[in-house]
């Protein structure tokens, strides 16, 4: 489903396809940006690619658009049969043609490797997603079950292998970072001291 902030990502990667527009591939990269911000999935990361390539397009259909009228104009003027018109303009939306699917598709595939890159990278996005938003957010957990299972074991790891606040290290002579250790000197210090 489509969302504003869907299409303010689009908008985002559009500028950045077209910003790069003098490196080939570019609508890949737009794409790529614009499926990282929008999140793991990889169909919201194929359809936000896509409406970044559409926003791409939108200028290039623009110069067609005016192309299309000079060339009739010209022929208008210059009085030329109305077949070598026709032929100009098949040529013209020929290459319309090959630009939006240049654009729009590599654009999908953008996004759906932008989206991948979400997935395999959630502490990234969450920054991501923070730094235009504004808010924390936690990251997006990887979708599929097994995924899923992985996280959830790792989480219980992580909260098992963790010493609660109240229960005390196991090692403290040991730990030179506890901070209980740095108020008070160690016996070999305060006869150096003196």
């Amino acid at each position: 489903m489509v969302s504003g902030r869907t299409i303010i990502n689009a908008i985002i990667g559009a500028v950045v396809g077209i910003v790069l527009s003098f490196i080939p591939f570019s609508t890949v990269v737009g794409g790529a940006v614009a499926g990282f911000l929008e999140g793991p999935d990889d169909r919201d990361g194929a359809i936000v690619g896509a409406l970044a390539g559409a926003i791409t397009f939108v200028p290039i259909a623009a110069v067609a658009v005016l192309g299309i009228g000079f060339v009739g104009f010209g022929f208008g003027v210059a009085a030329a049969p109305a077949e070598g018109f026709a032929f100009v303009v098949l040529l013209i939306l020929v290459g319309v043609l090959f630009a939006f699917v240049y654009t729009v598709g590599l654009s999908l595939l953008g996004g759906y490797l932008g989206a991948y890159l979400a997935r395999e990278y959630p502490g990234k996005h969450a920054r991501t997603r923070e730094t235009f938003d504004g808010r924390r957010r936690e990251p997006t957990p990887r979708s599929g079950t097994r995924a899923r299972e992985r996280d959830a074991e790792r989480a219980d790891r992580s909260e098992s292998d963790r010493p609660t606040r109240n229960e005390p290290a196991d090692n403290r002579e040991d730990d030179d970072l506890d901070p209980s250790r740095w108020h008070e000197p160690e016996p070999r210090d305060r006869e150096r001291d003196e």
